[in-house]
């Protein structure tokens, strides 16, 4: 039986997940926002009976069983963490947060309670080129995995008026949107996690045409970055922001006895003694479309993570369909999705690749185990993030 869903956010994540989630036989039955206009006026275009800018309010619905968290990630893993103490079932958009310390949080929340669901939306994992790509490279086609190369190219939308995408204390640039779910996928494919990281990451657009005066764009636009992977792969990361005109995202994974690429949500192939690559898994499907996301979202959000979010969603909708409880799940179809603990990794390596651009030197990465304590005088925009972003929510 499909649980009733409480989603947090008035974000263009929420606006794509509401639609798949009422596809997919879910009854969205409340929604969270910040500001109540917002959520009183989201609420009403996405048919959703209830909303609120409250966070018990949802919460303690009897009928909401499932939260689905889609704010901005400062203040993401305040919800998570509450929404499991209360005995709800979590899925979070990425990225978890600003810092180690939000996914920290989420990754002790989630053990306290094994039973609940917890899973991060990296829905990449569930795209079918990415799907086909991992069951090649498990099958050796490739041989030893020794170069990834991926490249994202798109122009950033202008701004209309200073929010949490422009400020990177706040969860936002280029590295925590796009390069976390790159971070995770390259995982996921290749089985390796990154042991040090070498990055640089750059603000290249500080003010714009409803942006400027005395508060800045500090997030990046630009990033590159490299990892070492714990079995001698190494990984090259390219995200920028100022190519104007289609979405392009390629993920290139050279093994020994060929390569695979994956360009947008088409995969090709090329075997070692080759002249050409091949063909080997086309999607013309526009299932954005059929799905009834709107035309909005589909412009902030790129198809090949859209797509991967609805095949996710379809995934947890198996998951709970093979249990005749409201409240229960089987973890079978949600196998391969990100859990808090992946998400915790992701934060790692975003954490030591911003460490890396200041010291400009290559960095090892330190997954924390325990709450950091705050530095004397320190400026950082660590604990002080996390515990403001909970005092607005109430």
């Amino acid at each position: 039986m499909l649980p009733g869903v409480g989603v947090f956010g008035t974000t263009a994540t929420i606006q794509s997940f509401v639609p798949i989630l009422k596809v997919c036989g879910f009854p969205v039955v409340a929604l969270w926002g910040s500001e109540n206009l917002d959520a009183r006026t989201l609420a009403a275009e996405l048919d959703i009976p209830f909303s609120t800018h409250k966070v018990d309010d949802v919460l303690l619905r009897k009928d909401v069983d499932l939260v689905v968290i889609g704010c901005p990630p400062h203040s993401q893993s305040y919800i998570a963490v509450k929404a499991l103490g209360i005995g709800k079932h979590v899925l979070c958009s990425s990225p978890s947060g600003p810092m180690q310390l939000n996914a920290l949080l989420m990754v002790k929340a989630a053990r306290y309670y094994p039973r609940l669901m917890s899973l991060m939306c990296y829905g990449l994992r569930f795209l079918p080129t990415i799907v086909k790509m991992k069951k090649i490279i498990e099958d050796g086609c490739l041989g030893n995995i020794t170069i990834c190369e991926v490249k994202v190219h798109y122009g950033g939308l202008p701004k209309e008026k200073y929010d949490w995408m422009c400020d990177e204390g706040m969860g936002g640039g280029v590295l925590n949107t796009f390069g976390s779910n790159i971070i995770d996928v390259i995982t996921f494919l290749t089985s390796e996690r990154a042991v040090r990281v070498h990055g640089m990451l750059k603000t290249y657009t500080k003010q714009t045409q409803n942006i400027k005066g005395i508060r800045e764009i500090t997030s990046d636009d630009f990033c590159t970055f490299q990892m070492e992977l714990d079995k001698g792969a190494c990984v090259n990361v390219t995200l920028n922001s100022h190519i104007t005109g289609q979405f392009v995202q390629e993920i290139l994974v050279c093994g020994r006895k060929g390569r695979l690429i994956a360009r947008g949500s088409d995969l090709y192939e090329q075997r070692l003694n080759a002249t050409r690559e091949s063909l080997i898994h086309f999607d013309p499907i526009k299932e954005e479309e059929r799905y009834g996301i709107s035309p909005k979202a589909r412009t902030e959000i790129p198809s090949p993570y859209l797509k991967g979010l609805i095949h996710m969603i379809e995934a947890v909708k198996d998951a709970f369909e093979k249990e005749e409880e409201r409240q229960n799940w089987h973890p079978e179809p949600v196998a391969s999705a990100s859990n808090f603990e992946d998400a915790l990794y992701v934060q790692a390596v975003v954490d030591a690749i911003r460490k890396s651009n200041k010291t400009k030197q290559w960095t090892k990465v330190d997954v924390s185990v325990n709450e950091p304590e705050p530095e004397p005088n320190s400026n950082s925009m660590s604990l002080d993030y996390v515990r403001r972003s909970t005092i607005f929510l109430h």
